[in-house]
């Protein structure tokens, strides 16, 4: 796919099951590092509601009969970071050659360049949204939820968690995406979950934030919000395009092979050097 050195692509894909989205996601990454896609910027939905893992997260803080019983699925991120319920949200993508960040391309700062595009997406939705400083702890010493307290940059609304991000490179691409949260169905997240320290949802309420209680609920203002935000802050052109068919036959060969493949989902957590 060509398009000129200013110019992303915009997908606005409808709502999918996890395994599909996870396989678009690293598709992207892919194409992207290979040259054979331009940076991308994708906004998606979720259906049925998915619990998605980290990549060094251990399946077995997953309650598997209480994601059933709610009609939950699950899949694992080729991302790190902790469990999210993808429900009442709206998930973005960005994908793109890390050296479009020149001095930014290091992981915070990265983060950090990535952050102030959401926040000004969402400033210009009227939310006072703020970027956790880079004091904030590192997610190995938090629980297994994502949304229970933010890591360096992340998006808070009012101090707390409005947006969950998490990231990967490979060949030169960089991937991250993230969770902005609507309406936190946090009874259903500690369902799908086993939980240790003994907290329940009235704890994480403190620190967890939906755009809901604004009156943000619509998906469709939100994304041209932040797309236009992203926009501005690389300048750049997004023009609205389609997969091509070869990356929607590679997406699904992929999310056959890894995404609903309890070897994936379920294996043991790979050894960190």
């Amino acid at each position: 796919m060509t398009m000129a050195a200013d110019t992303w692509r915009l997908l606005l894909d409808k709502a999918a099951s996890g395994a599909w989205n996870m396989a678009v996601d690293e598709v992207l990454l892919d194409a992207v590092a290979a040259g054979t896609a331009p940076p991308t910027l994708r906004f998606y939905e979720w259906t049925p509601p998915c619990l998605s893992l980290g990549y060094f997260q251990p399946f077995d803080v997953i309650d598997v009969d209480g994601c059933r019983a709610l009609g939950v699925d699950v899949v694992r991120r080729p991302t790190g970071g902790r469990a999210i319920l993808h429900d009442r949200e709206l998930t973005y993508s960005v994908v793109l050659p890390a050296s479009v960040l020149g001095q930014d391309g290091g992981v915070l700062p990265s983060y950090y360049r990535l952050s102030l595009a959401l926040q000004d997406g969402l400033r210009r939705l009227g939310v006072p949204a703020t970027l956790a400083p880079e004091s904030a702890g590192s997610s190995a010493a938090h629980g297994p939820v994502c949304f229970d307290r933010p890591s360096a940059h992340e998006i808070l609304l009012h101090g707390r968690k409005l947006v969950g991000s998490a990231q990967m490179r490979r060949g030169g691409g960089l991937l991250q995406h993230g969770s902005i949260l609507i309406e936190p169905r946090l009874d259903k997240l500690l369902a799908c979950l086993h939980r240790t320290d003994g907290e329940g949802s009235r704890g994480l309420e403190e620190g967890v934030a939906g755009l809901g209680e604004l009156g943000v609920t619509d998906l469709g203002p939100i994304a041209s919000a932040v797309g236009a935000a992203f926009a501005a802050g690389f300048g750049v052109r997004l023009v609205e395009a389609p997969l091509r068919p070869e990356e929607e036959e590679e997406a699904w060969a992929l999310a056959r092979s890894k995404y609903q493949s309890a070897r994936w989902t379920q294996r043991p957590v790979p050894a960190i050097a």
